[in-house]
């Protein structure tokens, strides 16, 4: 292998050891790490969970919440007996359980259709407090609908394949990104890390070391199109001269980190993906196929397009 790369860590850790073999960073850019040891109130927030969580998640949570609080107030209400809540001879639910539910339905929702009405001192004071509630409910429930629809989620594509590819007379590694949604990107920057374990003499094991990847550009202003990033395969690269076999056996993985500003929010996003060799991430031999269509009057991407390749000799001995 080549000269062994300084122990810098650039945050990621150099606890995964030679047996392990472990991925640090899926694919879909989550970390496979778990946290434990903190008990739930400390590693759960309700604005982090609530917001981070899927639509249909977030909806359910919600729903869950409102039918919870209907059935306890009704609860209560049924069991301040039968003379606690009145109504018209013959309305729906009669006087058992059913029309403390819809009574407290309709307090809950702030909607008090008005026929049916509490008559005890204890069914007004349960009001009283249901319906604070059900004001508190709503207020909160429409700020973090507004939080999660008004938070910036970039969905940047990359592409499914690493690949070392023909560069400039020499070798260079590279991947393709896209925005894949309508709203403009701006000042997108990228980091790209390269980790590998190598054998510490001192320590006798295998230590996992990181270098950060000098690119050919580091920065785009403006991102309609797809941006190929790509770092040389240079005399001074911390890969030059490895082999395929030189990044299974190091269990190598390559991290890539965009950030950009959301043109529609003017708020900052982040993207990110890793590429393994043991996971046949990495494609040697290759090279991006051209996805713009350029015969009519607009300049067409075809994003389905951004893992295609073909096959390209690389230069010998380099």
């Amino acid at each position: 292998m080549a000269t062994p790369l300084p122990p810098d860590d650039l945050g990621l850790g150099r606890v995964v050891s030679d047996e392990s073999r472990q991925r640090m960073l899926r694919p879909d850019g989550s970390f496979n790490v778990r946290r434990t040891g903190l008990g739930f109130f400390r590693s759960h927030r309700l604005y982090h969970d609530l917001v981070g969580m899927s639509w249909p998640g977030f909806a359910a949570a919600l729903g869950a919440v409102y039918a919870a609080m209907c059935a306890l107030f009704a609860l209560g209400y049924w069991a301040l007996g039968p003379a606690a809540l009145d109504a018209p001879t013959g309305d729906a639910g009669g006087t058992g359980f059913l029309r403390a539910l819809y009574f407290s339905v309709q307090t809950f929702s702030t909607i008090g259709f008005g026929r049916i009405a509490p008559v005890s001192h204890g069914a007004q004071a349960l009001v009283a407090l249901e319906a604070f509630l059900g004001i508190l409910y709503a207020a909160l429930a429409t700020g973090f609908t507004f939080a999660r629809a008004s938070r910036p989620d970039a969905d940047i594509v990359f592409s499914r394949h690493l690949l070392v590819a023909p560069y400039q007379g020499g070798r260079g590694l590279m991947v393709r990104v896209a925005n894949a949604r309508r709203g403009e990107l701006t000042d997108v920057s990228a980091e790209v890390t390269f980790s590998v374990l190598h054998l510490d003499a001192a320590l006798d094991r295998p230590v996992r070391h990181y270098a950060a990847l000098e690119l050919e550009r580091t920065r785009v202003t403006l991102f309609p199109l797809t941006w190929t990033i790509v770092h040389p395969l240079g005399p001074e690269s911390p890969l030059h001269g490895l082999t395929d076999d030189d990044l299974r056996a190091g269990d190598a993985e390559v991290f890539v980190r965009l950030t950009a500003v959301d043109e529609t929010t003017m708020q900052p996003v982040t993207a990110r993906t890793s590429y393994r060799a043991d996971d046949g991430d990495v494609l040697w031999n290759a090279r991006f196929r051209d996805l713009f269509d350029r015969s009519g009057d607009v300049l067409t991407v075809d994003v389905s397009r951004l893992d295609e390749t073909e096959p390209a000799e690389l230069p010998d001995g380099l």
